[in-house]
C-alpha cells in the first residue's frame, strides 16, 4: 500500500520528490501497469510502414505480444498476435502476408482476424469458427501514427492537434521513416522520463547540447497531460537541417505516461520508453526525416548517440542512488523543474484515482 501523505499534491515550492522507494519497488510497478499503462494510448509507429494490404508490424507492449495488419481497404486493425486455439504465436516479424497463420498448429485467419481454417476439427461439438476470430485491441491514427490502447477506459486522448499548433509552421507529418534504435538501461523508466523533463542537467551531462541550445531562452510550458520544452537553437552549431533562424527550434514533448516527442528542423525521433521491470526500461528511439537524402542525417544520429549515452549513464547511476540508503526524497527547483513536477503529479493522481 501507498502512504496517503505521499499521494498528495502541492504547488511546487512546496512539493517534494516522489519517494526513492518509487523507483524499485515491484509492488508500485504492478500498480503501474494497472492503473496507468493498461489504460494508455501506446505508440506503435507510422502508418507508413504498412502501406500495402496484408503488411504487418509486429510489437509487444507489457509483455503483450501485438500484430497490426493493414486492410483490404487500407484501412488498419490492431491483434494480439495469439491464436484462439492455444496461445500459439501468429507472425514472428513483420511481413507482407495474404492470411495469418499459426506456427503452433497452422490455424489460419484472414487478415481481418476472422478465423478462415482449422484442421481436424469436424468432430468438435459447438465449434462455431465466428467465435474464435484473433482478439482486436483498440487503434487510432493521429498524425499518421498508429496508437493503441488495452482499454476502453483511456486515461487521456493524445494531444497531436494541440503538437501541431505549437510547431507550426513545421510539418513533421510529412516526414519519412528512416530507422529505429533500442537502448537497454538499468533504470527505472520514471528516471528516465524525469531526467527529460528538465533541462537543469543539461550543463553537466550534455557539455555539446549545452552549447548548441540558448539556456536564457530555455522555455517549459505545462498542459494537462503532456509538457513542452523548447529553446532556440544556434545555427552555427547544430547537427541539424539548417533553416530560417526564427524557425531554428528544438521542441522537445513528453507525453504522460512514456511518450517523448524530439522535433528539430527536418527531423522528429519518437522515443518510447517501456518499462521493463521495477529497475530498468528499453527506450526505443525511431527517426523520421524531410528528406531521407539529406546529408545532415549522419551527423543527427552522432549527435543522439552522444547525448543518449550521456542519458545513460547518469540515470544509471542515478538508479544506485535512489536504492541506497542515502537518499529518500528532495526538493524541486520551481524555476527549472515544472515538468518534473507536472509529470509526478499526474502519477500521483493516477495511483489515487486507481
Amino acid at each position: 500500500m501507498i502512504e496517503p501523505q505521499y499521494l498528495e499534491n502541492f504547488p511546487i515550492e512546496n512539493s517534494y520528490t516522489i519517494p526513492s522507494k518509487w523507483y524499485y519497488e515491484d509492488e508500485i510497478f504492478e500498480l503501474e501497469k494497472k492503473t496507468i499503462f493498461k489504460k494508455s494510448w501506446h505508440l506503435i509507429g507510422s502508418k507508413s510502414k504498412i502501406p500495402n494490404p496484408g503488411d504487418t508490424i509486429i510489437y509487444e507492449v507489457l509483455d503483450n505480444p501485438i500484430i497490426i495488419v493493414r486492410q483490404e481497404d487500407s484501412s488498419i486493425k490492431a491483434f494480439y498476435n495469439v491464436c484462439q486455439h492455444r496461445g500459439g504465436p501468429i507472425i514472428r516479424e513483420n511481413c507482407s502476408v495474404k492470411f495469418l497463420q499459426c506456427k503452433y498448429h497452422g490455424w489460419i485467419y484472414e487478415i481481418d482476424g476472422s478465423l478462415k481454417k482449422v484442421r481436424d476439427f469436424s468432430e468438435v461439438k459447438n465449434f462455431q469458427k465466428e467465435y474464435y476470430g484473433l482478439k482486436s485491441i483498440n487503434l487510432k491514427i493521429w498524425m499518421d501514427m498508429i496508437f493503441i490502447n488495452f482499454s476502453k477506459n483511456n486515461l487521456f486522448d493524445m494531444p497531436i492537434d494541440n503538437i501541431k499548433g505549437h510547431i507550426y509552421p513545421l510539418n513533421i507529418s510529412s516526414y519519412k521513416y528512416h530507422s529505429r534504435v533500442s537502448y537497454d538501461i538499468k533504470s527505472n523508466w520514471k528516471i528516465y522520463i524525469d531526467n527529460y523533463l528538465e533541462g537543469y542537467h543539461i550543463p553537466f551531462v550534455h557539455p555539446r547540447l549545452n552549447k548548441m541550445i540558448d539556456n536564457k531562452s530555455y522555455q517549459t510550458e505545462l498542459f494537462d497531460n503532456y509538457s513542452l520544452q523548447w529553446s532556440p537553437i544556434k545555427p552555427e552549431l547544430s547537427p541539424y537541417k539548417k533553416i530560417k533562424t526564427s524557425l531554428n527550434k528544438a521542441f522537445y514533448f513528453t507525453i504522460f505516461p512514456n511518450l517523448l516527442l524530439n522535433i528539430a528542423p527536418g527531423r522528429l525521433q519518437t522515443n518510447i520508453v517501456e518499462p521493463r521491470s521495477s529497475k530498468s526500461c528499453r527506450v526505443h528511439f525511431e527517426y523520421y526525416f524531410e528528406d531521407l537524402n539529406d546529408k545532415s542525417i549522419i551527423t543527427d544520429f552522432n549527435f543522439s548517440e552522444e547525448v543518449q549515452q550521456e542519458d545513460i549513464q547518469i540515470c544509471q547511476e542515478v538508479q544506485k542512488g535512489l536504492e541506497s540508503n542515502g537518499f529518500d526524497r528532495g526538493r524541486i527547483s520551481k524555476k527549472s523543474e515544472k515538468g518534473l513536477h507536472h509529470f509526478q503529479s499526474i502519477l500521483k493522481k493516477c495511483f489515487s484515482d486507481g
